[in-house]
């Protein structure tokens, strides 16, 4: 080996965690940089409700289904192979979405972008895991968890900005240009794949893919189409009985898709939980709190996503301390630890209002950022611990796939806390007004906010309305944190536990 190796290995490594950890940071932010968009797109394609709903879940739902896939077809066929391919598709789902004609050729586009940004999040950790070990593994790992919460909690501000100056198109095309960059750049970084790689594994990628699109599909729609829907019991049963068939019988064939042995190790199942919760927890109450401080608080979707920001500098401040705390077996009780965090941050903001100064809120802000900061890379390490260099992929893209799953829970299951008490709360503060016309106005409240049910109230019963709205809303807030909180603490009792028991084998 040349003297010239060591400085070439630590320029691929810089690379590689540079690439992977801006992929990340894209693949994230477009799940949330396209909610303040919408109303631009309901006027400018001419859609419908059901139309923007699928315009923000279809990417969700496409990357959501292909993590695991793509995460074991890449162990078997190549990591950076995947991942360039992932970027290439990603790339062109970006172009196609910002010159969409119709509603429907937006969602196609959308469904392209999730499956090209399934490869890139389920290979990401793949390349830093093989690239990094020891300690400078950790310190990489909390770069790339700080691009997580970077991209999720920026999203409403780039969303905002863009929108605002350029049109709505300008959220999609800005990819396109970043996206050429890294096809640019990632080709220098090293390959890497698993040593005795099986035939894929058809019926396994059918039956999870399958499985987790109902899932996570009825998880997602619940919230508008009601959790009584024969569509959204049917889907729900069907996923949970087809992940069941999944993980007793298939993935404890030889060659699988994904190994079930996984699953009784202590640092796997206790990451497994950390990401799951701490999706469920942040998707819902930054998402709602997002939505409050526009709505009852009455800023900007770019003033709104400001006022949040100390949580993602925090969380972002926070990944790169978790990654370089790591040491041994310590991962399982930091996370529990950054559990609690979140816990105590999410309880903490229940006692704010959205309407107040924003500084009533920084304790908790930033109690919450830590927590979720913290937990990304403690739980990235634990994962890729658990499992042998050749299994990084199927890691990577399990890991992940528990922390859509959870996103898609917290939208889901909270999400229809939030609606029922906003809808319900509302309509207490609208008594003495005909049942029909409260329940209505309550309705609008809830589901598309107190500005569409100003607007479409009697003169003399706005201010009515609004009183009935803000409490109504504040309320169903409240209760998501709360709950984000319990779930938390849940969640950190669970992994401490794995932890004591893992600690006296």
């Amino acid at each position: 080996m040349s003297a010239a190796d060591p400085s070439q290995n630590a320029a691929r490594r810089r690379r590689t965690l540079a690439v992977t950890s801006s992929a990340t940071f894209m693949v994230i932010l477009d799940i949330t940089v396209v909610n303040v968009a919408l109303p631009n797109i309901e006027h400018s394609l001419g859609a419908s409700l059901t139309d923007l709903e699928w315009v923000a879940d279809a990417y969700a739902l496409a990357l959501g289904a292909l993590l695991l896939i793509w995460g074991s077809v890449a162990d078997r066929t190549g990591r950076k192979r995947v991942f360039l391919l992932g970027m290439a598709i990603f790339g062109i789902g970006s172009l196609l979405s910002s010159l969409a004609p119709s509603p429907t050729l937006l969602i196609g586009a959308r469904v392209i972008q999730g499956v090209g940004a399934a490869a890139l999040f389920a290979t990401a950790l793949a390349l830093i895991g093989n690239e990094f070990e020891g300690a400078a593994r950790g310190r990489a790992l909390g770069v790339w968890g700080a691009a997580i919460g970077a991209g999720l909690a920026v999203g409403p501000i780039v969303g905002g900005g863009l929108t605002d100056a350029f049109g709505w198109r300008a959220i999609f095309l800005i990819n396109v240009p970043l996206a050429l960059a890294m096809l640019m750049w990632a080709p220098r970084m090293a390959e890497s794949r698993a040593g005795n790689a099986d035939r894929p594994d058809w019926a396994g990628f059918a039956l999870f893919g399958t499985s987790l699109t109902l899932v996570v599909f009825s998880l997602i729609e619940g919230v508008q189409l009601g959790w009584g829907s024969p569509l959204i019991y049917g889907s729900l049963a069907g996923g949970i009985g087809g992940a069941t068939v999944f993980f007793t019988v298939v993935a404890k064939r030889p060659g699988a898709i994904f190994d079930a042995r996984l699953l009784a190790n202590p640092s796997f199942a206790a990451s497994t939980i950390a990401v799951a919760g701490q999706g469920v927890v942040i998707a819902s109450v930054m998402l709602y709190l997002i939505r409050d401080l526009q709505d009852v608080g009455g800023h900007s979707p770019l003033a709104a996503g400001a006022e949040i920001l100390p949580i993602t500098v925090v969380a972002f401040v926070a990944s790169l301390v978790a990654g370089r705390m790591l040491r041994g077996g310590n991962a399982i009780w930091l996370m529990s630890a950054a559990l609690v965090l979140l816990a105590i941050g999410s309880g903490l903001l229940a006692t704010t209002v959205p309407s107040g100064h924003w500084w009533d809120m920084l304790p908790a802000m930033l109690l919450l950022g830590a927590g979720w900061g913290a937990t990304n890379p403690l739980a990235s390490q634990a994962a890729l611990g658990a499992a042998p260099p050749s299994a990084a992929g199927m890691v990577s893209g399990f890991n992940n796939t528990a922390r859509q799953i959870g996103i898609a829970a917290g939208i889901g299951g909270l999400g229809t806390l939030y609606q029922d008490l906003a809808a319900s709360g509302s309509r207490v503060g609208l008594g003495g007004v005909s049942p029909t016309m409260a329940r209505e106005l309550s309705v609008i409240i809830a589901r598309h906010g107190l500005s569409q049910a100003l607007r479409q109230s009697p003169v003399g019963l706005r201010v009515r309305v609004e009183s009935a709205g803000v409490a109504g809303l504040v309320g169903a807030l409240h209760a998501v944190e709360l709950a984000g909180a319990a779930i938390a603490a849940a969640c950190a009792i669970a992994v401490g536990f794995i932890a004591l028991r893992s600690s006296r084998v």
